[in-house]
């Protein structure tokens, strides 16, 4: 906890002897208000949109929430070109951590970071880090693997659906855990893959979804940011199962989200400010597995719709991983793929 305590023993003790009365305290602490801790985050959609934004904004309030004497500030729907103005606004009002959550806002990132080494930064999902700048790196690998154990296991159709925002490697990494996934338990699915090349783009997402419904698709992976919402609303449409990604996406869309791939994001920002307020924060890498919050949301009122025995396939092999019997490769690019099947 962030507050300043000082010890007032003078003050009681002179208080007692001028009065007569026993010293009823050895110590006794009266807290002074300490300038707050001033924490901003940069978001390139709205803070409601259900999906990677919602989730960025929900690491806000949970540092407002584990913290003491913090004070937050937002900035959304920032289109990319503009983060860099709006990290340095922040940055020159004096933000002791300012947070950029966007995958693809590189440029922003390095170059305030390095206009503002005395500022601490924090880049979720990048890939560069500095002495004031570190970053998340969701590895939602491994409980996008368990979601392709679902989809698995109860496709009837033998045929299973993958809409990708932009393939990068946080995306990609979650596409190969869930493929892997699916094969384990049912080699003769095929998996249909749509990659839109957009992040934001609802409507793509949703045509997406609706092509691989028509072609056979029983169930489809939503693995992305924005148009994940589109993929979720086609589904529930169709009356066909899916699964969410990046944080809880039930709500999108209740009577079809059997469960979507948490990607930790609540769990690791006020984690990486914990380090900062402690004095430990480096430029680094945080890596958030299955075990740190990148996990499997809730299965809510859809549970009875997932048998009994897939459940607890997906219960086993996730005590597993956090076990260390079990390792998901962490597979970023498609030639990583390639590599590691010529060599079996």
């Amino acid at each position: 906890m962030y507050k300043k305590r000082a010890l007032i023993v003078p003050l009681v003790l002179a208080l007692a002897l001028v009065i007569g009365q026993p010293l009823a305290m050895t110590a006794q602490e009266d807290e002074t208000d300490a300038e707050p801790i001033r924490v901003a985050l940069v978001l390139d959609n709205a803070i409601d949109d259900q999906g990677w934004n919602q989730a960025g904004y929900e690491g806000l309030l949970a540092i407002e929430e584990q913290f003491e004497n913090v004070e937050i500030a937002f900035s959304e729907e920032i289109p990319i070109p503009d983060m860099e103005r709006a990290l340095r606004d922040y940055a020159s009002q004096g933000y002791d951590f300012i947070i950029l959550h966007s995958s693809i806002a590189k440029d922003a990132a390095i170059n305030t970071a390095t206009d503002y080494p005395e500022i601490m930064f924090l880049w979720t999902d990048g890939d560069t880090t500095m002495d004031n700048l570190a970053v998340i790196r969701p590895l939602a690998h491994e409980a996008s693997y368990l979601a392709g154990l679902i989809a698995g296991s109860m496709t009837e159709t033998g045929i299973i659906g993958m809409v990708g925002g932009i393939d990068i490697p946080s995306t990609h990494r979650s596409y190969e855990g869930f493929v892997m996934g699916v094969a384990e338990v049912n080699a003769d699915a095929q998996v249909l893959v749509n990659w839109i090349g957009s992040f934001l783009d609802v409507s793509a997402g949703n045509e997406a979804a609706m092509s691989q419904v028509e072609a056979g698709a029983d169930i489809i992976f939503g693995n992305g940011d924005g148009q994940n919402i589109g993929v979720l609303r086609a589904c529930e449409e169709t009356e066909t199962l899916c699964i969410g990604a990046v944080r809880d996406q039930y709500d999108v869309a209740p009577s079809v989200v059997l469960t979507s791939v948490g990607w930790g994001f609540e769990t690791g920002i006020p984690l990486v400010f914990g380090d900062y307020l402690e004095g430990k924060f480096e430029g680094q890498f945080y890596e958030i597995n299955l075990e740190e919050g990148a996990d499997l949301m809730p299965y809510h009122e859809n549970e009875e719709l997932i048998p009994e025995e897939v459940r607890e396939l997906v219960e086993e092999k996730r005590q597993e991983i956090i076990d260390g019997d079990l390792e998901i490769p962490v597979i970023d690019f498609a030639e990583e793929m390639e590599e590691e099947e010529e060599t079996d």
